[in-house]
C-alpha cells in the first residue's frame, strides 16, 4: 500500500457511512489497478458521479489534478512493496507459502536475535530526549503508523503526551512547521519515509524531512537511513531472516524505549 490507497483508506475510515466521500473512496479502492488505464470521465461514470465532483475529491486527497492522481495510481502496485528490501518476504506471503507454524518459528528466531543486534545506547539517548522535549510527535506510514499510535498510547500512560496523525498530509504539515524545540520520531523499517520524502506524491521535489527545524529520530532496519545526516537520534535494529517481521520488532523497540524513559523519570524524581 502506498500513497493513493493509503489516503483513500484513511479518508474512508474518517467518513460517515453512506456519505458521498465514503462512496467515492470505496469505489476508487475497488478499481485501484484499473484507474491507470481509464480517463477521468470513465472513472467518474464507474463511481456514478460527475467529472467535476471527482476532480474536487481528488484535490481534497492532496493531488493537483486527475493526471497526478493517475500517475500515482500507476505506481501503486509496484511501490506497495518495501523499497530496498525486495529480497524480503511479507509476513502474509511467507505464511501463505510456508504455513503459520513455520512463520512462528521464524518470528521466534528474530526476537531471540533482537537484543544482540540493537544498540541500547541509542535507546537510552532517545528516551532521554523524550524526557527533555515537551513537543513530540511520532509518525509512520501505513503499518508503521499503527506502531506510532501504540507509542502514543503507551507514553500517555506515563503522562507524557505525544502527537500522531494517520493522514500523511497532516504529518507533512507538522514536520514543516516544527521548530527547534520539537522532537519528531519516525518509524520506518525500510527507511523510505526519509528517502521518499515521507508519503509525498510521485516526483515531489520538496524534501521536508531534511528541511525541518525539528530534531528527527528514526527507528529503522536501514543502516544508511539511520545514519543519514538529518537524523539526530537513530535507533537501528536488525532482521535476521527473510521475513518482514518489523511490525513485531518495532513494538519490542517501543517497549524498550518506554522502559528506559520510565527509569530516567524515576532517577530524575529521586534527585
Amino acid at each position: 500500500m502506498y500513497i493513493v490507497a493509503y489516503r483513500l483508506l484513511n479518508l474512508l475510515n474518517d467518513c460517515e457511512y453512506g456519505s458521498t466521500d465514503a462512496h467515492i473512496a470505496k469505489s476508487l479502492l475497488d478499481m485501484i489497478y484499473e484507474v491507470e488505464f481509464l480517463p477521468i470521465d470513465q472513472v467518474a461514470a464507474k463511481c456514478h458521479i460527475s467529472k467535476s465532483t471527482l476532480s474536487k475529491f481528488i484535490k481534497r486527497l492532496g493531488f493537483e489534478d486527475y493526471k497526478e492522481f493517475r500517475d500515482n495510481v500507476r505506481n501503486e502496485k509496484k511501490r506497495s512493496k518495501y523499497t530496498g528490501n525486495e529480497q524480503k518476504l511479507s509476513m502474509n506471503e511467507f505464511i501463505e507459502a510456508q504455513g503459520i507454524e513455520r512463520y512462528l518459528n521464524v518470528l521466534s528466531g528474530d526476537i531471540k536475535n533482537f537484543l544482540s543486534g540493537i544498540n541500547m545506547g541509542q535507546i537510552q539517548k532517545l528516551a532521554e530526549a523524550i524526557y527533555e522535549y515537551d513537543k513530540i510527535a511520532a509518525f509512520g506510514a501505513v503499518y508503521s503508523e499503527t506502531v506510532a499510535m501504540d507509542f502514543m498510547y503507551m507514553f500517555a500512560e506515563e503522562r507524557k503526551y505525544i502527537k500522531t496523525n494517520l493522514f500523511d498530509i497532516k504529518q507533512e504539515q507538522f514536520i514543516n512547521q516544527a521548530d527547534e524545540d520539537t522532537l519528531i520520531i519516525i518509524f520506518s523499517n525500510s527507511g523510505q519515509y526519509i528517502y521518499r520524502d515521507g508519503m509525498k506524491a510521485l516526483n515531489s521535489s520538496k524534501l521536508f524531512i531534511k528541511k525541518t527545524k525539528g530534531k528527527i529520530a528514526l527507528i529503522t532496519s536501514n543502516k544508511e537511513a539511520a545514519y543519514d545526516p538529518c537524523i539526530t537520534y537513530p535507533v537501528l535494529y536488525h532482521l535476521t531472516t527473510v521475513v518482514q517481521n518489523h511490525l513485531m520488532i518495532e513494538r519490542v523497540v517501543v517497549n524498550l524505549i518506554v522502559d528506559s524513559y520510565r527509569k530516567i523519570r524515576k532517577e530524575k524524581s529521586e534527585k
